[in-house]
């Protein structure tokens, strides 16, 4: 049976992270999985590339052979489909799903990539750009999204680009000039990976999305080439995005935005600060300065659908010179960060004033070695009025942490106050003082008799409401040593109100920057909250969570929109020798677990040896029948491997006078060489699983 297919304006997730380590698997049996298609990413298969089934193994590979492909690989290349902006041209890929649907498939992988169309290439670039990232990330997502639509109801599992791993610095590209991604793998992939990832998801929420392969060394050993699985899936030192966040829910909540740094490898610590409930035409800061030891910065939020301008006024310091104006225009959507200490110069004291004629958002971090003595930064805004009720999405009193609530009551009688903990176990409590009349009351959150003491499991995360009978006001600071590593303290306003709606303009994950969301129902009813992310690049996307009744929820932001959030699996190409690739597999399994990432690993493409018209005697094709059956493959599934995929299917034409690759398997006539055979005595071992239907209908 068909797959199903959904439509939705946003992306659901689950917003849990846990390992889940690869586990051994048996090929000994051929019985049929249960009834009912049930979830491709439980399944073990051995798939095949076969880039041209049309005109190859379609029409050359008798049927008897050819029916043992149960499952199948097609790269779906961009300027294919859409070589003008305007158009889509599906009728070659229509006839390839066809073709393979006529002749039995049960499960068809889609890898979406390259070349570039010519219209949407970015110059930055140059001559890479056929295999970069588009000028405009939007049309990418755009073309998964039309991709997933389309071939959404046939396709169980979709990779986003063939080998980013193979980028301008990798040994592919120095040695042999060879390069399969333009850009940097490190910088320009994620975004490609996050926009590929909810844009299918959108469209067809039950495929499994997988991460292109990360290898970038051609050394043959299996202790090389992992080196890039290690950087980019640690989410805190990989490098990093700058990101701006709004959060809509179906009910009000409360929204925080805490963030662990250690800046520039010098200034370590934190800072947290509650969401604007609102954009806004002004935005005023007091403080500032670029003295020496300050780092200053703005950092502003465009939420709109159409570019505006943002009138910044610096208002110096006595004798420091005359107030400065600039204009500074913020694309849609967008989250732009300006250096104050390369705007107005050094050693000056400043006050801002931002205004426009659209809705924005400001923020102002500061990061700071003051007298050298106290390192850390700060990002706040502060209270207009006294309230009866305030909000503090997040706090902490685990192991390292003290949190603090600062009440004070302006008025002329005493007020009673209730505090209610929303805690991370989900045991609430609740406590009651009086607080004087013109007076201060601190209350030591992490200690037992008016907060709820300190906790090494989840109670110790809380979020914190403060009831008055009369107007106060509350603040909560927080002093951490965070991980052992970042020392500091900040000190944030609560929200007077809980809000649908919160923005913020600053925020960035990697760079050694840790970020959250810490988000409060203070609801009696569960309700749904979308996060919008809003980056430089111009790629935005979205997640949506469900939080609890008198709950609060911590999003890690690094996690939810780095490697770990925005795949399913990640693919491993083990190019070595085929007694190295249970090796190599491992030591990438490992890499990851190590960095808590519990996505499968899948082998999106092997097939060695390959030898060439230019080195016709370096490979036998028994050497190739041994890769597909017990040195190589066998080892690939004995490491835990479950999902395999060979490249590929059809020899070169050997009458071609340029270089022909010879891959093990068919003849360029159809004929099968040795390893064809190893690779139908796998078929015959591993689980049969309900085939697709045999034609799709495509809309136009």
């Amino acid at each position: 049976m068909a797959k199903k297919r959904f439509t939705r304006s946003t992306v659901a997730v689950i917003v849990i992270f846990t390992l889940c380590i690869a586990a051994s698997i048996a090929v000994s049996s051929g019985s049929p999985a249960a009834d009912g298609r049930g979830s491709a990413a439980d399944w073990t298969i051995l798939g095949l590339d076969v880039p041209d089934y049309v005109s190859n193994t379609g029409v050359k590979v008798a049927y008897e052979e050819r029916q043992w492909v149960h499952h199948h690989k097609l790269e779906i290349r961009w300027k294919r489909v859409q070589p003008s902006e305007g158009g889509w041209q599906w009728s070659y890929y229509d006839k390839q799903i066809n073709a393979i649907l006529s002749d039995k498939s049960q499960s068809i992988l889609l890898t979406l990539g390259g070349p570039v169309p010519e219209w949407a290439r970015d110059g930055q670039y140059g001559s890479l750009a056929d295999k970069a990232p588009p000028q405009d990330l939007s049309d990418w997502y755009r073309f998964c999204a039309a991709v997933a639509d389309r071939y959404g109801a046939v396709v169980d599992f979709y990779e986003i680009w063939n080998e980013p791993g193979w980028d301008r610095d990798s040994e592919a590209y120095q040695g042999f000039g060879i390069y399969h991604f333009g850009g940097q793998v490190e910088t320009d992939y994620l975004p490609l990976l996050q926009l590929g990832y909810t844009a299918i998801k959108e469209k067809d929420p039950t495929a499994s999305v997988i991460c292109g392969a990360l290898m970038y060394s051609l050394k043959d050993d299996p202790n090389k080439g992992t080196e890039l699985y290690a950087q980019l899936f640690d989410e805190v030192n990989r490098p990093g995005q700058d990101v701006s966040v709004k959060v809509e829910a179906d009910k009000p909540i409360v929204a925080e935005r805490p963030m662990y740094f250690n800046y520039n490898g010098a200034w370590a610590g934190g800072h947290d600060v509650v969401g604007a409930a609102a954009a806004g035409k002004e935005w005023y800061f007091a403080e500032g300065t670029t003295r020496d030891g300050f780092e200053e910065w703005l950092c502003l939020q465009n939420p709109n659908e159409d570019p505006i301008q943002v009138t910044a006024t610096f208002m110096f310091g006595p004798g420091q010179g005359p107030n400065q104006t600039e204009i500074y225009a913020l694309e849609a959507t967008s989250r732009t960060t300006l250096k104050v200490n390369d705007l107005v110069g050094p050693e000056k004291d400043i006050s801002i004033r931002l205004t426009s004629g659209s809705d924005f958002i400001a923020e102002r971090p500061m990061y700071f070695n003051y007298n050298g003595v106290w390192a850390g930064g700060h990002d706040s805004m502060g209270a207009t009025t006294a309230q009866a009720e305030w909000y503090f999405a997040e706090g902490c009193t685990r192991p390292g942490f003290n949190t603090w609530l600062c009440l004070q009551n302006p008025g002329d009688t005493a007020a009673l106050v209730y505090l209610d903990y929303f805690c991370g176990d989900g045991i609430n409590v609740r406590k009651e003082l009086t607080v004087n009349p013109r007076s201060r009351f601190t209350v030591p959150v992490h200690q037992d008799f008016l907060g709820i003491g300190t906790h090494n499991s989840t109670h110790g995360d809380v979020s914190i409401k403060v009831s008055s009978n009369q107007p106060i006001v509350a603040e909560r600071p927080m002093y951490f040593n965070y991980n052992g590593a970042w020392a500091g303290g900040h000190d944030a306003m609560g929200a007077t109100t809980a809000q649908t709606v919160w923005y913020f303009a600053e925020g960035c994950t990697g760079f050694s920057i840790q970020e959250y969301v810490c988000l409060q129902n203070p609801q009696s009813e569960s309700t749904q909250a979308t996060l919008t992310f809003m980056m430089t690049k111009g790629e935005v996307f979205s997640r949506r969570v469900t939080l609890a009744p008198f709950s609060r929820t911590t999003l890690n932001i690094n996690m939810l929109i780095g490697f770990h959030g925005t795949c399913d699996m990640v693919a491993v190409h083990p190019y070595k020798s085929p007694w190295y690739w249970g090796g190599f597999y491992t030591n990438v399994v490992n890499t990851l677990r190590s960095r808590g990432a519990g996505q499968e690993v899948v082998t999106s493409e092997i097939g060695w040896p390959h030898y060439s018209s230019y080195y016709p005697g370096v490979f036998s094709e028994a050497g190739q029948a041994a890769a597909i059956g017990n040195e190589g493959v066998k080892r690939l599934f004995d490491a835990g491997c479950r999902k395999i995929w060979l490249f590929k299917d059809i020899d070169d034409d050997p009458a071609d006078p340029r270089n022909v690759d010879f891959f093990g398997l068919f003849s360029y006539t159809g004929q099968p060489h040795a390893a064809w055979h190893a690779y139908v005595q796998w078929q015959r071992q591993l689980p049969s699983y309900p085939d697709l239907p045999s034609v799709v209908t495509f809309d136009e």
